[in-house]
């Protein structure tokens, strides 16, 4: 439970989006030790997120193929997430710059790092059922020795990815300069 005021009377049970009936997540919430005599402001419900089908629309530095002039960033692009949200937005805002100032140059991560993954994830071939996604290592590129346990997998892609950006960001040295 995440408070939700200032005074400390009002909480909200984070996460909680359910499609059961009002009446039903009362007698439910009421058997938790607790909130037995509980006055309940507001109970969960679904969410609807909002979200392009990206592959076709726009390319891996988030900008719109049709018209150049716009660029995209957060879930209406298909990311999912809030630090998948920011990948994008950094993303997008660097290469709206780049594009503002005239530049041909664009910052596009490779897909052997979570974000450059995500970018070519939603900027794919078309496909008949997009759905939004989660940075995962399932998406990125694997790294071309076998390595079995899967957290030194993942620390070694991590060490990859890390080291790419780098190199990718030394790149636009002269651009970041610049601004």
């Amino acid at each position: 439970m995440r408070q939700d005021d200032s005074s400390a009377s009002l909480y909200n049970l984070v996460g909680f989006q359910t499609r059961l009936k009002f009446k039903e997540q009362e007698r439910v919430f009421r058997k938790i030790p607790g909130l037995g005599h509980a006055e309940f402001v507001r109970f969960g419900v679904m969410h609807r997120n909002t979200y392009l089908k990206s592959p076709g629309l726009i390319n891996s530095s988030y900008q719109s193929i049709q018209h150049p002039n716009i660029f995209f960033a957060g879930q209406i692009t298909g990311v999912e997430g809030y630090a998948e949200s920011i990948s994008s937005g950094m993303v997008a805002g660097i290469n709206a710059a780049l594009h503002a100032s005239g530049s041909e140059k664009r910052f596009v991560l490779p897909a052997s790092t979570i974000m450059g993954a995500l970018a070519h994830y939603i900027s794919g071939k078309p496909m008949k059922s997009f759905q939004p996604m989660n940075a995962n290592f399932g998406i990125v590129d694997p790294i071309h020795r076998k390595i079995r346990k899967k957290e030194e997998r993942y620390h070694e892609i991590a060490l990859r990815s890390l080291s790419i950006i780098d190199e990718t960001m030394e790149s636009f040295k002269d651009f970041i300069k610049m601004t």
